[in-house]
């Protein structure tokens, strides 16, 4: 089975560096605001500190993520620049520090330990305390959990933990104090991590601290090792009823899971074990720790291997290896020895051997640990034993029984390696030692099946079901209380509904007495709608004949508009007077100007509106043509495509004709080339405004020009007023613009404009 503790002094670690106000007396600030201060150039030292707490941030965010990482050392990089031109020796510190902990993270523990020495020669110069502690950490924390490392790491936490003691922050103490009794775990003294852990638990209940769940589980992992499987129980289950209490849904509950799991299964009791490895799985998941699913998939397949699922045991411990790969010698241990005790199981020893030999190459390579190596000589014998090889077994059954005294194994280990060595020396004829072993083996057996039964698992295990129970009971009355609660509802929605029956059966009631009068009253209406429908169909064809006849009437006033210009212009030719020929021809453009009006009227389907983007082109087009303009002037047109009232239009089109014919007469003399631009704008609240203008000669300043006794001008007041609008004429350097600012009040408005240039 397999029990990972570098999961727990992960989880160590992280409760040690992510306590809030611990390590800085500033509060924590948001990443966003602290980087908008870097950008700035600052001045004080309070600046080392808004680094350094942003650098902490990426340090502090799930996982080991390379881009956090590369910004916590760039941040890093500015705290040392920016302390260097301080002469602020303690922001160095604090800046090799933050690095140390980057390279930490990233796995480069060796270059982070350097960085913190470092760090620790620079605080115990310059101080405080709680940063030369930091430093302390964190030089510790680049040591490994090996055996080599495990000595100058606990010195280094030692250190720690007596100046976190004279500093008084008890909690960090009680921290150090659990993960220290963890290494002395590590390092197989069970007598000083007891009493470190004890020392822990001291002081979490003189703050109050309730998270003990931690240091529940360690205990409990050291009294396995001790082979006091009740004391092991005892804690794993204080541990898990602790996570539970609080609501734990950290990573630390698959621990705990999983270590309960483990003391089940090293009496036997497979089906308690799997129930829990499962639970522990579900943590696992939840967190998204590939580590720690993998694990327990691992101890899920020994499980049901013990209980006769040989395939689902394969198929599990296949996809708990697709999970991972194995990176270092540990796991692949793990995985061959697994392996190879389901092939056991299966009888399959051939195809166990490609697990074995890789076992074996692992044991002869030393690397793996004393209580490690015990597992796999009782697994090296068991197989060899398989094929037969008892001689070639007893070798490694001897080292077991030798190192048992340094590296204690399991009751069901030490049970198991007595019957191989029963069989091995049964095979040699050594009967003496063979019975010897089967003695002991038997006292095993009886002392598993006496813990199995004894009284105070028993009791544990009663303590422990009555505590559920007790919870289950206080989740049953919940319950009921809300399931009385509900009924108390639903009695009262089903008075509601039968009430709401009663008063929708006087609805419907009320409804059908409606009905049948308002039937009554609906044959009346028909009979009136057949009579208005009647008298509609006559209005309509007295409609269609008044637009019929309106279009006709502006077919006749358009003709005879033409007529009066034929007579006019017939008339013209009799007469030499430029005046009077002048007068013709200004009357000549201002009848076609209306007759346009009504031969737009008469040619579409609404008689009452004029488009004013065809109405100006139309009008424009008409000038060039009766001036013979040419390519002399050019017209430019930007016309809003907007349908006006007839009665608007009208004066708009005279105005028009007035300003454009002055503008070809007089501000192009002697054939001048020249530009003249109409623009009608309109917005949709009415608001609209003509202009026409020229780059032509203008008029003379200091002439009024409204003042000027001429018909035109005359003509263009007068209607800008019929428009009630506001008529204005000025030079504009170069040229006359002519505007009339006015409200149309009845239009129709499309977003499409008309814009055009005419040459």
């Amino acid at each position: 089975m397999k029990n990972v503790k570098p999961v727990l002094l992960l989880v160590l670690i992280a409760i040690f560096f992510g306590a809030a106000g611990i390590c800085y007396a500033q509060s924590a600030q948001e990443p966003a605001s602290i980087g908008k201060a870097i950008d700035q150039k600052f001045a004080d030292t309070s600046a080392i500190t808004k680094l350094r707490t942003l650098g902490e941030s990426y340090l502090d965010r799930p996982g080991s993520l390379k881009a956090d990482m590369e910004k916590a050392m760039a941040i890093s990089g500015k705290m040392e620049k920016l302390s260097r031109t301080l002469h602020y020796e303690q922001g160095v510190g604090e800046s090799r520090l933050l690095l140390a902990k980057a390279y930490r993270e990233m796995g480069q523990s060796e270059k982070g330990r350097g960085l913190a020495g470092e760090a620790l020669a620079i605080f115990k110069k310059t101080g405080p305390l709680w940063l030369e502690a930091e430093a302390v950490i964190e030089l510790g924390g680049t040591y490994s959990n090996q055996e080599r490392d495990l000595p100058m790491k606990i010195s280094l936490y030692e250190q720690g933990l007596r100046i976190y003691h004279s500093l008084g922050n008890r909690y960090k103490e009680g921290v150090l104090k659990e993960f220290i009794g963890d290494l002395y775990h590590l390092k197989q003294d069970h007598a000083t991590a007891l009493a470190y852990l004890d020392g822990a638990l001291a002081i979490y209940d003189s703050i109050g601290f309730k998270r003990l769940q931690g240091a529940y589980g360690i205990i409990g992992e050291i009294y396995n090792n001790k082979g006091d499987f009740l004391q092991s129980l005892r804690y794993n289950l204080l541990a898990m009823k602790t996570g539970e209490e609080l609501k734990d849904t950290s990573l630390l509950m698959s621990t705990i899971y999983n270590r309960v799991g483990l003391s089940y299964f090293s009496i036997n009791a497979d089906s308690t074990a799997l129930f829990y490895f499962r639970k522990g799985l579900h943590y696992a998941h939840s967190n998204t720790d590939t580590g720690s699913i993998q694990l327990l998939l691992f101890n899920i397949s020994d499980a049901l291997r013990k209980q006769g699922a040989y395939r689902q045991a394969l198929d599990t411990l296949m996809a708990a290896a697709a999970i991972l790969p194995s990176t270092d010698v540990y796991d692949q241990f793990q995985f061959n020895l697994l392996a190879l005790n389901i092939m056991m199981s299966m009888k399959k020893y051939r195809d166990g051997e490609q697990y074995f030999r890789r076992v074996l190459s692992i044991y002869e390579s030393d690397q793996l640990s004393g209580t490690l190596v015990q597992v796999m000589r009782v697994f090296i014998a068991e197989y060899l034993q398989a094929l037969g090889k008892y001689k070639e077994s007893h070798p490694y059954l001897l080292s077991f029984f030798a190192a048992q005294s340094s590296n204690h194994a399991t009751l069901l280990r030490t049970a198991q390696a007595e019957l191989l060595s029963y069989r091995a020396d049964s095979a040699s004829d050594n009967t003496s030692s063979a019975l010897i072993h089967f003695k002991n083996y038997k006292l095993l057996s009886d002392s598993l099946m006496h813990i199995m039964q004894s009284r105070q698992l028993g009791q544990l295990q009663i303590q422990f079901e009555t505590e559920q129970k007790d919870q289950n009971i206080r989740l049953l009355i919940q319950k009921s209380q809300l399931q009385e609660a509900s009924l108390q509802k639903e009695k009262v929605v089903r008075n509601v509904i039968i009430a709401g029956v009663f008063v929708l059966l006087v609805f419907f009631f009320l409804m059908y007495n409606r009905y049948r009068l308002r039937k009554q009253t609906n044959i009346q209406l028909e009979i009136k709608q057949e009579e208005i429908n009647a008298q509609n169909v006559v209005l309509k064809k007295l409609l269609e004949d008044k637009e019929w006849l309106l279009k006709e009437i502006h077919h006749r006033v358009k003709n005879n508009l033409q007529v009066i210009i034929s007579l006019l212009n017939t008339q013209s030719r009799y007469l030499d007077n430029k005046d009077a020929l002048a007068a013709i021809r200004n009357s000549q453009h201002r009848m076609y100007a209306m007759s346009l009006i009504h031969q737009r009227l008469y040619q579409t389907d609404n008689p009452g509106k004029i488009n004013m983007a065809w109405y100006i082109r139309e009008l424009v087009g008409y000038m060039q043509d009766s001036f013979e303009t040419g390519r002399r002037i050019t017209f430019e047109l930007d016309i809003d495509a907007v349908e006006v009232d007839v009665v608007q239009a009208a004066p708009l089109g005279l105005i028009l004709n007035e300003a454009v014919s002055n503008a070809i007469k007089y501000a192009f003399p002697d054939n001048r080339k020249g530009i003249i631009r109409v623009s009608l704008k309109h917005k949709p609240d009415g608001d609209s405004l003509l202009s026409i203008s020229d780059n032509g000669v203008g008029f003379d300043e200091e002439t009024d020009i409204t003042e000027r006794d001429s018909l035109g001008m005359s003509l263009m007041q007068g209607l800008s007023l019929q428009l009630d609008g506001v008529f204005s004429i000025r030079n504009n350097n170069p040229g006359v613009i002519i505007t009339v600012h006015f409200l149309c009040r009845d239009f129709t408005f499309n977003k499409t404009a008309f814009t055009t240039t005419n040459a």
